[in-house]
């Protein structure tokens, strides 16, 4: 007689608790459990003050997390034409091809057991080659599936690199985004490493979800074939319920992983800090200064990395627990169904007590639920992915949302307290063939007043000299007419950016040829459309004193670091020779020449002059002024005065 499996259960259970040291154990290890728990949300308070004061900061599939994923979602795949979306098109595929392979393999294996139970040789034979054939295109499936996955995750990350960088380099908004706004420290650790991880975990994440649900469907579908509905329930049952407990326990990724990528953006930036500024360090002796604040920030760093490891550590046993061991109780459980439960008698007539069969079945049962337990399971930890992602994406919106602001002129930014122009209006911007400042005063992106209103005009021809001690403006006046400072109050004509040129103390050098030192912003093809040739180039380094680069370096096509390549002298000299090749209305020198010879400036001053460049220039080289004829001199104090010189020159 077939006693029901409900009474073996309930027997099983009734002897389990029936002693007095099992019920002890288990309430001590229920209190334990529950007080780590405890314990560990109160560290998470104490060290994460924002979790305590939000728990919204924990939701997972809030309405803000899938709008904010939808739009990059979209950015990163634009249209169902679009290579991502065939490529995700051909992932989905193959997932579903891998999970039917896999079903296919489980009743293989079933079958050979079968064959070594019986001691049928032929067959085992057979059945050895039939799993032989469905290695070839399951190996194929699973190695084309992580090429598929790798290559989405990479085109995802240029889809998004391209679509940030071209905001970012978009009008001033690189300039505003590190000079002006305070809320994005680190761009560079924004639009490279978080990118690539963004990308990693949502090429990821959609594998690791869709795979399950197919495996769910379509293995659940096949088990209750012999066992009913019943078995894959119970599995899926036990896993919802670990899911429910791993949720409540789970420590809040999402935050971990963005302060971890803020870390890492602050200890990546003093590294830059160094090579940027290692002339003055060594001539500051400031060593070991900087060892100690790069220890100190590393310490912080590796601190939060090994607080995130416990955490993910404490994360693991509980999965281990509830996920791994658990349900293979579970499983086993439901494995022994067709012998053991209520049905077990139409099985048993059915396979007419064969062993080898049951054994056939127990091994294909046993293979599916193994996958179908891998299914849920992953459904599970999954949310520590979609945490994950969460943080990530804040980070990829958060930058997002800011260019936008930045590129409609908005910024934020700590304002001096009580200042006039904490809430002012912007002034007026008008294109002109002139400079001109009317009533404008020259204010700091956090609102310090360094001079309260300047008004004077510059109109072409009017060679303006400038003076001044340092701090008074004279930088600053520039930064307002270029539009890197907002213009505050009163108005402001310029002609238009392409006739005004600049060439600061440390000119900029970027990475390349050096005939793109010479032509910057511009590129070869239009350079040669402005019918200037590499012979006319030529002849600007002649007159610089700088041929002697020319025949050293290689020639133009020559392709070096030149910031560590020329002196201080011959930098300033490419920085003139950008001057001759543009020829603008304007040229505004902002102590540009002071690592060249005085009578090497002279020639370069008088030449300017002789080319119609209406010069603007900060010096506090006297000698200078005599290539002027008029001087806008600062006090330092606020004051200021703009008149006109005589000069015969």
């Amino acid at each position: 007689m077939n006693i029901p499996i409900d009474y073996h259960v309930f027997r099983f259970f009734k002897a389990a608790i029936s002693s007095k040291q099992r019920k002890i154990a288990l309430i001590g290890t229920l209190c334990g459990l529950l007080w780590i728990i405890r314990r560990s949300q109160q560290i998470d308070n104490k060290r994460f003050p924002e979790i305590s004061r939000s728990k919204k900061s924990k939701r997972v599939l809030n309405i803000d997390f899938i709008i904010k994923l939808c739009h990059l979602i979209h950015v990163v795949i634009p249209a169902w034409r679009s290579q991502e979306f065939i490529n995700l098109f051909c992932l989905t595929a193959g997932l579903v091809l891998r999970t039917i392979l896999s079903i296919s393999i489980s009743t293989i294996n079933g079958s050979i057991v079968k064959a070594i139970v019986n001691q049928d040789f032929l067959l085992f034979l057979k059945r050895l080659v039939h799993l032989g054939m469905f290695a070839i295109p399951a190996s194929m499936v699973n190695s084309g599936l992580e090429y598929i996955i790798r290559k989405l995750s990479l085109q995802f990350r240029q889809r998004m690199a391209l679509y940030l960088n071209e905001k970012y380099i978009k009008g001033l908004v690189y300039y505003q985004m590190s000079n002006l706004d305070s809320r994005i420290p680190n761009p560079d650790q924004r639009f490279t490493q978080d990118i690539e991880k963004w990308a990693n975990c949502l090429s990821n994440l959609y594998s690791n979800l869709t795979k399950p649900l197919l495996d769910i469907v379509l293995l659940s579908r096949k088990l209750s074939e012999l066992m009913g509905y019943k078995g894959p329930l119970v599995i899926i049952g036990w896993y919802f319920i670990s899911g429910i407990i791993i949720r409540f326990i789970s420590p809040p990724i999402s935050l971990l992983t963005a302060q971890e990528q803020r870390n890492e953006g602050i200890y990546r930036t003093l590294h830059t800090d160094i090579v940027d500024h290692s002339e003055e360090i060594a001539f500051y002796q400031g060593k070991e200064w900087e060892l100690r604040r790069l220890s100190q920030i590393l310490g912080g760093l590796v601190s939060h990395i090994k607080y995130m490891l416990a955490k993910r550590y404490f994360m693991s046993a509980c999965d281990n627990m509830l996920v791994k061991y658990g349900a293979v109780m579970v499983a086993y459980g439901v494995l022994g169904l067709p012998v053991f439960g209520n049905n077990s008698s139409g099985y048993l007539a059915k396979i007419g007590d064969d062993p080898s069969a049951i054994t056939r079945d127990f091994i294909k049962n046993s293979s599916l639920l193994i996958n179908l337990a891998k299914a849920v399971g992953r459904m599970v930890v999954s949310y520590k992915e979609i945490q994950s992602l969460i943080g990530y994406t804040s980070l990829i919106q958060e930058a997002d949302d800011v260019l936008d602001e930045l590129a409609s002129g908005e910024y934020k930014r700590e304002m001096i307290l009580d200042s006039e122009f904490s809430n002012s209006e912007r002034g007026r911007l008008i294109i002109s063939d002139k400079i001109k400042f009317e009533d404008v005063p020259i204010v700091s992106p956090n609102g310090d007043l360094l001079i309260k209103s300047i008004s004077f005009t510059i109109n072409p021809g009017m060679n303006t000299f400038i003076q001044g001690p340092n701090g008074c403006g004279k930088t600053s006046l520039f930064r307002i007419l270029g539009q890197l400072w907002p213009l505050f109050s009163g108005t402001i004509e310029t002609p238009p950016m392409n006739q005004i040129f600049y060439i600061p103390q440390r000119p900029y050098l970027p990475y390349g040829s050096l005939r793109e030192q010479i032509i910057y912003p511009h590129t070869k093809e239009q350079m040669l459309a402005q019918g200037i040739t590499d012979e006319n180039l030529e002849e600007f380094l002649k007159f610089l004193k700088l041929d002697e680069v020319l025949e050293k370096r290689g020639g133009f096509e020559q392709i070096e670091d030149w910031n560590d390549t020329l002196s201080g002298g011959q930098k300033q000299r490419i920085a003139i020779s950008r001057v001759l090749y543009h020829l603008p209305k304007f040229a505004i020198l902002d102590d540009c020449t002071s690592a060249i010879s005085m009578d090497i400036e002279g020639d370069i001053y008088q030449t300017l002059k002789n080319k119609g460049i209406t010069l603007i220039t900060v010096s506090h080289r006297d000698s200078l002024m005599k290539y002027h004829n008029y001087i806008l001199k600062f006090d330092g104090e606020g004051g200021w005065n703009f008149y006109k010189i005589l000069n015969d020159i």
